[in-house]
């Protein structure tokens, strides 16, 4: 049996990265920052601790790549809006907000924003990417009222925000959410 290859390895260890954030974003969730512990993500991933920390150096550096990866989603939302600012698109940008992974990532961008041992840094970035979509989605709703843009986008972005939560609770399943923000959004534009 020949060893692996260098691209063989660099493969398994971002397939382990990526198996070892989606287990641990579900305990972030679950647990908040202060209350997630490397132990227990190891400990599901069914790797020894020691391991864990071989891709990652610490559970900072885990909760950072995670709010990483939720800022990229939050960025293909600005995206989206930016191709299409129809009422329309409203609903489907629920639709994506309630698809998974989406919902634990608006708890990890909440998580970030509400914890005070969360670096300065990562919060800083967190809202900035909030108040680019907030941006985005006064634009996309264009009317000739700007405080008219910015009310009813601090209202698609509440509703996005509250259709996480409600799939997270099991509460909802984010069609009426959808329904909501289209109705929204086509008020603004009469």
């Amino acid at each position: 049996m020949s060893p692996r290859t260098q691209e063989a390895n660099e493969a398994l260890h971002g397939e382990r990265r990526k198996d070892i954030l989606e287990v641990a974003l579900g305990i972030f969730v679950e647990n908040g920052f202060n209350g997630t512990r490397m132990q227990e993500i190891a400990k599901r991933c069914d790797l020894s601790y020691g391991l864990v920390y071989h891709y990652f150096p610490s559970k900072e550096a885990i909760f950072t790549a995670l709010v990483d990866m939720a800022l990229d989603a939050a960025r293909q939302l600005i995206y989206s809006l930016s191709q299409s600012p129809s009422p329309q698109v409203f609903g489907t940008l629920i639709n994506f907000a309630v698809s998974d992974p989406s919902p634990h990532y608006f708890a990890i961008i909440v998580e970030a924003l509400t914890k005070k041992s969360v670096p300065i840094e990562l919060v800083t970035r967190v809202k900035h990417t909030i108040l680019d979509i907030k941006t985005a989605l006064a634009t996309a709703g264009s009317s000739p009222s700007m405080d008219n843009n910015d009310t009813m986008a601090e209202g698609i972005l509440s509703i996005l925000l509250g259709a996480s939560i409600m799939k997270i609770c099991k509460l909802s399943d984010g069609s009426f959410a959808a329904r909501s923000a289209t109705v929204l959004a086509a008020s603004g534009k009469e």
